[in-house]
């Protein structure tokens, strides 16, 4: 059958001047399938030997921080002055970026990396503010709820007025048990509140992870405070306005989605988890007071993790409305597509073949970044993986640092400009991109460390099925990652200025300047 068309990406222009050339480049093999409906033609697909290389070499013997053991509980109350406070937020973001935190720890550091208490609080201030957000949490899940009740149709069910759902239930009792109607007496009673439209005497602590506050606090005093605390929460909580509409409308997508929530995991596995409960009430109480935001698939996947860090149900909701206010846009249309185009823009940089290859087989938009992206790589680690590769992301470390040491590189660069009697002009402001996180640099460190693979890839198909194989060592791809990093930052700041040459080359008698100094 006779070929009407030759497509490569790499192979050139078919002109007489490159003929020769491209005759005597290696093949690896040919492809041939059909490209029209009546098989007149065929489209051959030439797949060079040798790959373009990519643009920017990575392999460099500067290694600019070491990677070290998880943050230990020594290591941690080394950090924290005789009453609680936290003596530098940056050596405790620095420790957790370079190796993650241990576990017996991870809810103590995770309360500060996450604003759930400030750096500069005491002890004893985070025990005020722990009830504080107790009582508020418990004021605005109260209030949702009343307003579920009181916007139902007279004598529904509590599970018709969206007050709980089936799943938190045992589906199979077995012959002759009464546990499930056990189990929805025991809710009844905690709901009669709500049903007769009054709201309870007692917050119950125990409900909410905190069994130990609930024997403390039962003094007379101690109820007083509470209280005026109550008081002062309902009036602010009083301000907000909920829409019942699309509280219910959420509540449909959350209530499709939280029984699915990681049950491979035995903190979640079972019918009738306890934890289950838990996620939908923190769910429906953000989107309740954030409708703007709403609910989006994903957000259950980032609520499990601080659940199965912190245990208590306000902790947990507290930590996971700092962290959806500050990735917010990440769930909206604008925000998703701005991320995944900065992993383009890095990668049009750093391997721009690799980019056009992608392109080439419909996968240039680079959306199958989008959960890597969103969910922080937790489908590609193991659970205990993807929980430390959570916290590093969220240490915010290198992007916190990387303006000062590109201001202190373009400092050292004119002083040993200086210093061998070249001359400085700058041509331009840095042009480093300001939003890359250091979770754009892992997206593209994974796309450059499996771009033989790709280039394998003769569809979009082939590619995904190879992308959903994946899976990393966390180490390894940190280390790579913050290479790439650093690759960047030094490129885009030498970029910015140019060396004037004197008629004399004086060379440097001094040592060579290193990023790393900045960063040990």
């Amino acid at each position: 059958m006779e070929s009407d068309s030759i497509e490569s990406g790499y192979v050139g222009d078919l002109d007489a001047d490159n003929e020769e050339e491209r005759n005597t480049k290696p093949m690896t093999h040919i492809v041939q399938r059909p490209c029209s409906h009546d098989g007149s033609f065929e489209q051959v697909d030439i797949i060079p030997s040798k790959l373009p290389p990519a643009g920017i070499e990575l392999n460099t013997d500067v290694l600019l921080t070491s990677r070290t053991d998880p943050l230990t509980r020594s290591q941690f109350q080394a950090m924290l002055d005789p009453d609680g406070r936290l003596i530098s937020e940056h050596a405790l973001r620095k420790a957790v970026f370079l190796g993650g935190v241990s576990p017996d720890i991870r809810k103590e550091v995770w309360s500060f990396l996450f604003g759930l208490y400030p750096c500069n609080s005491t002890t004893r201030e985070r025990e005020a503010i722990l009830i504080d957000n107790i009582v508020h949490y418990h004021e605005m899940k109260t209030r949702w709820k009343t307003m579920l009740v009181v916007n139902s149709v007279p004598g529904s069910t509590p599970i018709e007025q969206g007050l709980y759902a089936r799943y938190q239930f045992a589906e199979d009792p077995g012959p002759g048990c009464d546990r499930d109607n056990e189990a929805e007496r025991k809710l009844k009673e905690r709901l009669a509140p709500l049903v007769t439209g009054k709201r309870a005497d007692q917050i119950d602590f125990e409900s909410l992870g905190h069994t130990d506050l609930q024997r403390q606090y039962s003094s007379s005093e101690m109820r007083q405070r509470i209280d005026f605390m109550r008081l002062q929460a309902q009036v602010q909580v009083n301000r907000e306005r909920v829409d019942v509409l699309k509280l219910r409308s959420n509540m449909r997508v959350i209530d499709k989605d939280v029984p699915r929530t990681d049950r491979d995991q035995e903190y979640f596995r079972g019918k009738a988890n306890p934890r289950l409960g838990q996620m939908r009430e923190i769910l429906l109480t953000f989107v309740a007071y954030h409708d703007q935001v709403g609910y989006a698939q994903g957000m259950n996947d980032i609520l499990s993790r601080f659940l199965y860090v912190m245990g208590s149900e306000a902790e947990t909701y507290w930590c996971f409305k700092t962290y959806m206010e500050k990735i917010r846009n990440d769930f909206m249309e604008e925000g998703l597509t701005r991320k995944i185009d900065l992993v383009r823009m890095l990668l049009k940089e750093m391997d721009p073949a690799l980019l056009k290859h992608l392109e080439l087989i419909d996968l240039g938009n680079l959306f199958f970044c989008h959960r890597w992206l969103l969910l922080g790589f937790k489908r590609e680690f193991s659970y205990q993986d993807s929980l430390r590769c959570f916290e590093i992301l969220s240490s915010h470390h290198l992007e916190l640092s990387s303006l000062e040491a590109e201001r202190a590189v373009m400092r050292e660069e004119r002083r040993e400009f200086e210093n061998t009697g070249g001359d400085t002009r700058t041509v331009g402001s840095s042009t480093t991109q300001k939003d890359y996180t250091f979770e754009v640099f892992m997206c593209a460190t994974v796309l450059t460390e499996c771009r033989d693979d790709f280039f394998l890839c003769l569809d979009c198909g082939q590619a995904f099925s190879y992308l959903n194989s994946l899976k990393f060592d966390l180490d390894s791809l940190l280390t790579k990652s913050e290479r790439m990093f650093f690759v960047y930052c030094k490129k885009t700041v030498c970029d910015s200025f140019q060396i004037v040459d004197t008629k004399e080359d004086v060379p440097s008698k001094q040592q060579p300047w290193s990023l790393a100094s900045i960063f040990r």
